[in-house]
């Protein structure tokens, strides 16, 4: 494969201390061309601190330096060199007893809180120094400039944003009214002002749009050859809209990295939840503004290698590029200077891995994931329901508890709930009464405090059952004699409900309200008295079927017996289309990437456990094509068996928290 040929962009972000004296560049040098065969972009960083402000004429000397180690690292043979913008709004209050004070409206909070190092991005007199920063920035002749991700209005050093002067002037012009910020707070929290919400959100991510046009402007009146690209938090940036298409189109973008956290491999399992977070930044970038640069921030600061083994880097790099991503900004180099002994562990691996994900990228990485859908709405925020006693402010986070179904080997999407969707929480508030009756047309798993919210949204019919009966302590749950149980009929699953918090919604006896509902699984008290079913499946007048988990729904899901009939219901709900089921019970799990017809695709398989897993049999439900098992020797085709709905492969001895990769399908990258 040639390097960066398909797709594939390995870039590394370079903190100010490694470029801001000769010997210190001398060094950096020294590690590039030792490496340029394993990365392809160089971004410098324009400042060492989160603090926003630095007087221009500092920071002009700052980019007149930076004009000159671009130019110097692009004779170095680096095909792209560009810089990262850290500080646009600001991100934190920091070093503020030092760095120059604002010499413009800071962020306020909704709680009169100021920031010491954050502004209010809607003065003209930021705006104006704004373009003069990216200006600066532009006069250096990079090939691209990041925005980081300080663009947001929450978390400035403030916990929400921003209820200045200026911010309050521009909704009392959209809405008629004067307000002052603590009658703006009471307002966003009452339950019957979601008109006020809507409009707060919306004002939110009308600010940040026209941040980024400006930004544009500024760089491309420079030259407008110059690559622009958008850093985000994460899909959790509900308080802004999450309109990440419209951010994206302002900054006229082609590239994206999408946020999210995974700093050290204490808890390995983190890094698929990151994984699956980046993977909706990254495919709705893909599907809405054909973005193809999408790169995953592999995250180590504050850079110390007994942080994170060698192992972890590499997983989540794989599994980044199994759920979107295209490239990886290795943001790994100490944060200050030589030497490199932080980050040389890492190095030989990068150049083992790089040519499987190339492959990876060039045969799959512009695929749909496939699989259940967590659901995710970027207008959460504005139209949840406020119940009494509710603040608005922070209560409205991407509820990613569905990802457990990851651990026990059932396959997520982030592309929509074409295959089946998966409603957890207070999730579905945010989807119209249209939008729900097109998700339940199709597979669906939910929990009871979804079953609640439909019910009372007139829709409970379309789930064959009610809430009969709440219990929040004592229970436990039993499976029935029911098909799609097997073999593990009669066995108890006990979670211990009331061990872990609030237990309301984790145990609720379920009523059918028509015929053909299945029940699954009843609740028992401690001494096995029954009280009554509590997981039902129904298919419904449009077609869809529809699972009601009524106990301890996203905790204590590894059991073999609650593992295999999750599995089971997983392959109900979908028609038996689920594109990949593992029948061991092993923590294994699999990402899947598949075309509209089946006939190409890839599969990555992680052990998730301390144990090497001796035996794998994983059934793909896919056309008849060849398979293939990717390495960095490269692609060998596997022995195929027929199986139900496809066929299944057999892996041995995948080690522990080892990742295994299965190409389908032919195309250039396999041959």
């Amino acid at each position: 494969m040639v390097a960066n040929a398909r797709g594939l962009t390995l870039s590394w972000r370079i903190g100010v201390a490694h470029y801001d004296s000769d010997p210190a560049f001398a060094a950096l040098l020294e590690q590039v061309r030792a490496n340029l065969d394993t990365l392809d972009e160089i971004a410098f960083f324009e400042t060492v601190t989160h603090h926003l402000y630095i007087p221009l004429d500092e920071f002009a000397q700052r980019t007149a330096l930076l004009a000159r180690r671009v130019a110097e690292m692009k004779e170095a043979g680096v095909r792209s060199v560009g810089i990262n913008v850290l500080t646009t709004i600001g991100h934190i209050n920091e070093a503020w007893d030092y760095m120059p004070k604002l010499p413009f409206q800071p962020m306020v909070g909704h709680d009169g809180a100021i920031s010491n190092g954050c502004a209010c991005p809607s003065t003209p007199e930021f705006r104006e120094y704004v373009r003069a920063k990216y200006t600066l920035v532009a006069e250096a002749k990079p090939d691209f400039v990041w925005v980081d991700d300080d663009i947001r209005m929450n978390n400035h050093g403030v916990a929400f944003g921003c209820f200045c002067p200026t911010c309050l002037a521009i909704l009392a012009e959209a809405t008629g009214i004067a307000w002052h910020r603590e009658a703006l707070v009471a307002a966003l929290n009452a339950p019957e002002r979601g008109d006020i919400r809507k409009t707060w959100v919306e004002q939110n991510s009308r600010t940040i749009e026209s941040l980024m046009a400006g930004v544009a402007s500024a760089i491309h009146a420079v030259d407008p050859n110059i690559a622009t690209g958008l850093m985000t938090a994460g899909p959790g940036d509900l308080y802004c809209g999450a309109d990440l298409q419209s951010w994206l189109a302002a900054l006229k973008a082609t590239k994206l990295r999408p946020g999210g956290g995974f700093y050290a491999d204490a808890t390995p399992i983190q890094m698929v939840g990151k994984a699956l977070d980046v993977g909706y930044g990254a495919r709705l970038a893909a599907r809405t503004c054909g973005i193809a640069d999408c790169q995953y921030e592999l995250e180590n600061f504050p850079y110390q290698k007994l942080k994170k083994s060698v192992t972890a880097f590499l997983d989540e790099c794989t599994l980044s590029l199994a759920t979107g991503c295209t490239g990886i900004a290795f943001n790994m180099l100490p944060m200050w200077t030589a030497p490199y002994s932080d980050c040389a562990a890492f190095l030989p691996g990068i150049r083992k891995m790089r040519p499987v994900w190339e492959r990876l990228v060039a045969h799959a990485g512009a695929l749909p994931t496939v699989g259940l859908w967590p659901a995710w709405h970027p207008k959460l925020a504005e139209r949840r329901d406020l119940r009494a006693g509710e603040a608005w402010l922070g209560s409205f986070n991407h509820n990613t508890a569905p990802y457990t179904l990851a651990e026990i080997g059932i396959p997520l999407s982030i592309d929509g709930p074409e295959l089946a969707t998966v409603l957890a929480g207070r999730e579905v508030e945010a989807f119209d009464e249209a939008d729900l009756r097109s998700i339940l047309s199709r597979g669906v798993l939910m929990d009871t405090s979804t079953l609640d919210i439909l019910t009372r949204r007139g829709l409970g019919d379309l789930t064959g059952v009610r809430i009969a009966r709440r219990i929040d302590n004592g229970a436990m749950e039993r499976f029935t004699d029911e098909l799609l149980n097997g073999e593990h009929a009669g066995q108890i699953r006990d979670a211990r409900i009331e061990f872990w918090g609030d237990a309301r919604g984790m145990a609720d006896i379920l009523e059918p309200v028509t015929d053909g509902v299945q029940m699954l699984a009843t609740l028992e008290d401690y001494f096995r008295r029954e009280q009554g079913p509590c997981l039902s499946l129904f298919e419904n007048e449009l077609g869809g079927r529809v699972a009601v988990l009524g106990y301890a729904q996203w905790i204590f899901l590894q059991s073999v017996a609650k593992r295999g009939q999750l599995q089971n219901i997983a392959d109900w709900i979908t028609r038996g289309t689920l594109p990949a089921r593992i029948e061991e019970p092993t923590p294994v799990i699999p990402f899947v990437r598949l075309d509209d017809d089946r006939s190409r695709g890839a599969i990555v398989l992680l052990n998730a456990g301390l144990d090497p897993v001796e035996k794998l049999t994983v059934n793909v439900r896919a056309a008849d094509v060849p398979a293939y098992r990717l390495t960095p020797d490269g692609p060998a085709e596997i022995a195929q068996e027929t199986s139900y709905g496809g066929w299944s492969v057999e892996l041995a001895d995948l080690a522990p928290w080892e990742v295994a990769i299965l190409l389908i399908g032919e195309s250039e990258a396999v041959r």
